[in-house]
């Protein structure tokens, strides 16, 4: 018998065939294009998505499609799509990336009380939660807003495609910043802010619900069996902990992708103490939370260098950033597509400073790794002033691939990083959980097995260097924050 396991994540959906022991036997890769424009539009076609979901799997299934049993899913966090009655869309996927609820977002602002709201759901004050995202609609698309029966995340309108019911699990719903973390159900108090009831939302399940099988039409569609079997799984970033082994006590997972995250498992949700509101808290699976925090520029930042600007690719973009071979001095704040820093989060946007006339495209490529350091550090800082002490630090996604950056990450983070040998976490994660619920491992930490890792240590002489650029990255956000404020009002002016 075989576990189907898939994640949509913000470019790329994977889907792999693993084992009741958890062997990955095939993987199969699809790219998703994210429809984007100059309004800050950012969107997934959602019959587009279920297209690449479905070639996917039936790759990644091949021969074996017979014998698979079960089917888990794992997404991204922060997408909101409206749909009707009948669970058709009404527009796009409004991703992560998506950062149109900057124009409604200081309205929302407004009518909230932060602190009460960041103690209720462990979100801070931040345009990328789906509640934004609602309040922009409400504003800007009143149309849809109305005609829209549920609203639903990326990952939960393809278990409606394939079970039809409108679900989804706490690892999404306590990232929407409308779900109370302490009885996990949705606020009504939040959600009247926006003018929505609970049943405009998807039911919450735990993560390792049964879900019943597949819908005869999907069943179909993906090539499986009809009594195949889906479980409701956790968000991209929480599965890829699982598969790095983060449900061990003192593990942190470190996620560099398209977006980035450092997190560390708790038997509780963890608030940050200080009002700067910077950790935020979900939940992950089996009674476990997951606070820490993510950044929306990472990965994302030199495909930018790439296509827009240097006109190179990775691998050259890294023989250029590694001749450098010095810290460069170069404060890079990666802030592309605004960022979830609280206080900047709707206005900050990128900043290249401290430019001089021999600085050459390696320089940009590297400053643009270490400047994606610096903002994880900001989470790492945050971690341990909450007492979230991480004695070891897992790292997946595809920026684990550049041995340079691993070794700048670790030196601006000061802690060795250990890239797993697993080559999918998050696949991994989720058929770990799958096989929690079907019975065939006893709990999250025996269903993923210890695996070797290469381990990155600081380079000595960079991080005394790295520690004051930390310095001067920390009070440039600050003395940017009236600028950004400035420039957002310009844009909104049309100036």
């Amino acid at each position: 018998m075989r576990i189907l396991a898939a994640d949509i994540g913000t470019t790329h959906l994977k889907a792999g065939c693993l084992d009741l022991e958890g062997r990955l036997r095939r993987v199969a890769v699809r790219e998703i294009p994210v429809l984007q424009d100059g309004s800050g539009r950012a969107e997934h076609d959602p019959e587009v998505l279920w297209d690449r979901f479905v070639d996917a799997v039936r790759e990644a299934a091949g021969e074996e499609a017979r014998v698979v049993r079960w089917i888990i899913l794992s997404g991204y966090q922060l997408s909101l799509l409206p749909v009707d009655a009948a669970g058709r869309p009404l527009m796009g996927i409004m991703t992560l990336l998506d950062t149109r609820p900057r124009e409604t977002f200081p309205g929302l602002l407004a009518r909230m009380d932060v602190g009460a709201i960041y103690r209720r759901t462990g979100c801070p004050p931040l345009f990328q939660y789906p509640l934004a995202k609602l309040e922009w609609l409400r504003v800007r698309r009143p149309e849809v807003f109305r005609k829209a029966r549920w609203f639903l995340g990326a990952k939960d309108y393809l278990l409606l495609r394939m079970f039809g019911r409108p679900v989804t699990d706490p690892s999404l719903a306590t990232a929407t910043q409308m779900m109370d973390v302490e009885t996990l159900r949705w606020d009504p108090d939040i959600l009247e802010l926006v003018g929505l009831a609970e049943g405009h939302l998807p039911e919450v399940v735990p993560p390792e619900t049964r879900l019943g099988s597949l819908r005869p039409e999907a069943a179909e569609a993906l090539g499986l069996p009809r009594e195949v079997e889906g479980i409701a799984g956790v968000y991209d970033g929480g599965a890829v902990g699982l598969g790095l082994g983060a449900a061990t006590p003192g593990v942190g997972a470190m996620n560099l992708g398209t977006t980035a995250m450092i997190r560390l498992v708790a038997d509780r949700p963890i608030l940050d103490q200080s009002p700067r509101m910077r950790l935020q808290t979900y939940y992950l699976a089996g009674g476990r939370w997951f606070p820490g925090g993510a950044i929306n520029n990472a990965g994302n930042v030199l495909s930018w260098l790439r296509e827009a600007v240097l006109g190179l690719g990775y691998a050259d973009q890294e023989a250029l950033a590694e001749a450098v071979g010095q810290p460069t001095g170069v404060l890079f704040l990666p802030f592309l597509t605004g960022e979830r820093y609280p206080g900047i989060s709707h206005l900050a946007s990128g900043v290249i400073f401290g430019l001089r006339a021999h600085h050459t495209r390696g320089h940009f490529a590297r400053a643009a790794m270490e400047g994606v350091s610096f903002a994880l550090r900001l989470i790492l800082e945050a971690l341990r002033d909450n007492h979230l002490i991480p004695l070891r630090l897992r790292a997946g996604g595809g920026g684990t691939r550049s041995s340079l950056w691993m070794r700048i990450l670790a030196s601006v983070l000061q802690i060795p990083v250990e890239v797993s040998e697993v080559s999918e976490p998050a696949l991994m994660g989720s058929a770990a959980l799958a096989r929690v619920a079907i019975g065939a491992a006893p709990d999250l930490q025996v269903a993923v097995p210890e695996t070797a890792a290469q381990v990155y240590e600081p380079v000595a002489e960079w991080v005394p260097i790295y520690e004051r650029q930390f310095a001067r990255f920390q009070a440039l956000m600050e003395d940017l924050e009236a600028a950004f404020r400035r420039h957002q009002e310009a844009i909104a002016e049309g100036n």
